[in-house]
């Protein structure tokens, strides 16, 4: 069974700088920074941009 995605969310508090979040869904508490999303191989572009060397 697949966890939830935590789609629906309710702001709870702010806390020492951190954004504290609750699933409406699974009722999970959890920090904004958790919610962020990581890039996935779809969101990858095949041929990389080239990096400039620091002069």
């Amino acid at each position: 069974m697949p966890g939830c995605e935590h789609k629906r969310t309710e702001f709870l508090m702010r806390r020492d700088g951190i954004d504290y979040m609750r699933c409406l869904d699974c009722d999970q508490v959890f920090d904004a920074e958790d919610m962020e999303q990581l890039p996935t191989a779809d969101d990858i572009d095949e041929e990389p941009v080239p990096r400039r060397k620091a002069s």
